[in-house]
């Protein structure tokens, strides 16, 4: 493997562990440390992009090159304010901040002034983290490790907090400035106050994400794509037999099956919020924490229903027929409520299914079983029974005790007229029925602050996620139309 796709499997041991909410394994983690090695050999013999010719995640890079240009023009701001001196001709030259640091010690050298910008940076970083973390344990965001500081800057309202981090970046004045003249004239989106409130609502932001109450990711297959055109995929089938090949013979050339399958594709999902100049000036704490918690949970839980829909509203799919119908052959002949004879029946229809272009059954085993909430008890008992809980003689025992795993979701209540009733047996992940794909496997979507259009003030922010979620299978769900 190349580096890049050494970093991309890395990637996908560590979200998988993330999305089940757990640490690493013991062998995943060994998985992770060889490819670690792998990669530090690449490196250390200067391989590193060599056979990289897959195309990169170009807004990750976009948003890295702006995050990067705002820190220097900062840190250049923040340099040459503090002692004195014009930024705009070092930041329009495109500068680097060591480059600046190195010509402003040689002009305090030749000016005789005290040679203060390593101090001063260092106070610059210092206070940066403790801002950030004092308003994060204000906001309510539980920080394990506080940095020195953030337990007194956490009392400060945000103008207080504005005018601290102005006196830092060298404004001399800035605590008899006005809110609005604040707002107006320093409060950019370079500025060191404006980086701390972006980095407080990035991390409620990505800690409401991860902590979303969604259930599609416990039995979906996850993927990714590099772009949004649309990409075929195809249903590999059957091989031909292997035959007796006598002495000196030869081998009979063979073609595996394989038929045309579904097309997965790429959409954008996104919104804009902001934070308004009443909210600044009225220290409207609770916005930072809680309105980048509910666009978060808002942008998970469109992928959890759109995902859930697809299952339950039945539509036509890449061979035009029904997702589930008799041609499928995964419609449950027992319509009832989750029960071991339903659930015989629908794990014999499973493994009874044949691969594309040939007889051969599949012996597809079950691992899930997706219920509604209206079921979700009744389906936690069937399986957390060690007998038949439908039979009067408790000697006969339950075959499904603790064989799959009960997912219960909301919306699949009232996703058609009979949802409440309706329920559905799926293989594992790597079998799934529906996959979730991203742009570049970027699963976290992406969270940027912006200037604000001209005769607004205040703060804007992008949010915007690219996936896709399509049907892949149908041999390996089968659903139940209830009683």
């Amino acid at each position: 493997m190349n580096l890049k796709e050494l970093l991309a499997r890395q990637k996908a041991i560590v979200d998988k562990a993330k999305a089940e909410k757990r640490d690493l394994t013991e062998s995943e983690q060994r998985e992770f440390d060889d490819l670690q090695a792998q990669i530090d050999a690449l490196i250390a013999a200067g391989a590193e992009g060599k056979n990289d010719s897959q195309p990169v995640n170009v807004e990750d890079i976009q948003r890295q090159a702006v995050e990067a240009e705002r820190q220097r023009v900062l840190e250049i701001e923040s340099l040459c304010r503090s002692l004195g001196y014009d930024p705009e001709e070092y930041i329009k030259e495109g500068k680097t901040v060591d480059e600046v640091r190195k010509i402003i010690l040689e002009k305090q050298i030749a000016e005789k002034k005290p040679l203060s910008v390593g101090v001063i940076r260092d106070e610059r970083d210092k206070f940066r983290d403790a801002a950030r973390d004092g308003l994060a344990l204000r906001a309510g965001i539980n920080v394990e490790k506080p940095a020195p500081g953030a337990t007194e800057l956490r009392n400060l309202s945000l103008r207080e907090l504005a005018i601290e981090a102005l006196r830092i970046e060298g404004v001399a004045n800035a605590a008899r400035l006005s809110s609005d003249e604040i707002l107006r004239q320093y409060l950019t989106p370079t500025s060191l106050f404006t980086g701390i409130i972006d980095q407080t609502a990035r991390t409620v932001f990505e800690k409401a994400y991860t902590e979303a109450p969604t259930t599609y990711q416990l039995w979906t297959r996850r993927g990714t794509l590099k772009d949004f055109r649309p990409t075929k995929t195809y249903q590999v089938g059957t091989a031909g037999e292997l035959l007796p090949v006598p002495e000196s013979g030869e081998l009979k050339h063979d073609m595996p099956n394989a038929e045309e399958g579904p097309q997965r594709q790429l959409l954008t999902f996104g919104r804009q919020f902001t934070m308004s100049r009443q909210a600044f000036i009225n220290d409207d704490i609770d916005f930072i924490s809680t309105i980048p918690a509910l666009y978060a949970q808002s942008a998970r839980l469109g992928i959890n229903r759109l995902v859930y829909q697809m299952l339950a509203k039945n539509p036509a799919i890449w061979d035009g027929k029904p997702l589930f119908s008799p041609e499928h052959g995964n419609i449950s002949s027992v319509n009832s409520a989750p029960s071991v004879e339903a659930l015989s029946d629908m794990r014999m229809k499973m493994k009874n299914q044949k691969a594309a272009g040939g007889q051969v059954k599949l012996n597809i085993p079950a691992k899930f079983l997706i219920v509604p909430t209206a079921l979700e008890t009744k389906a936690g008992q069937l399986i957390g029974s060690t007998v038949d809980p439908s039979q009067t003689n408790p000697n006969i025992p339950n075959p499904f005790y603790n064989s799959l795993t009960v997912i219960s979701d909301a919306e699949l209540d009232d996703a058609t007229e009979n949802g409440a009733k309706e329920w559905y047996l799926v293989a594992d992940q790597l079998r799934s029925p529906i996959q979730v794909d991203y742009l570049n496997g970027v699963d976290m979507p992406t969270i940027v602050m912006k200037q604000p259009p001209a005769g607004q003030l205040g703060y804007v922010w992008d949010i915007y996620i690219d996936y896709g979620v399509t049907i892949v299978d149908y041999k390996t769900v089968v659903k139940n139309n209830g009683q």
